[in-house]
């Protein structure tokens, strides 16, 4: 079973329609996402699932990106093939 987990110290500040939220992050198979409201949206180098939601900064991790985009905790986590 994949469940979420808390990426200890790892925060990104997202927005959206002008309200920034401090969230924190959460990693599951390897991918990053971010708390929001209660539920998790998924990270991308393009933003988040979440269309009207982007990201404006992320600290506590170096995130690394696959071929598609999607926001990984780091280069070891992204799968091979």
């Amino acid at each position: 079973m994949a469940l979420f987990h808390v990426i200890d110290d790892a925060f990104a500040i997202l927005r959206s329609r002008g309200v920034y939220k401090q969230a924190k992050l959460y990693e599951r198979k390897g991918r990053v996402y971010a708390q929001h409201g209660s539920g998790f949206i998924a990270m991308s180098r393009n933003g988040t699932t979440a269309p009207n939601v982007s990201v404006d900064e992320v600290e506590g991790i170096t995130p690394a990106f696959d071929d598609m985009g999607r926001m990984y905790k780091s280069h070891r986590d992204i799968p091979k093939g």
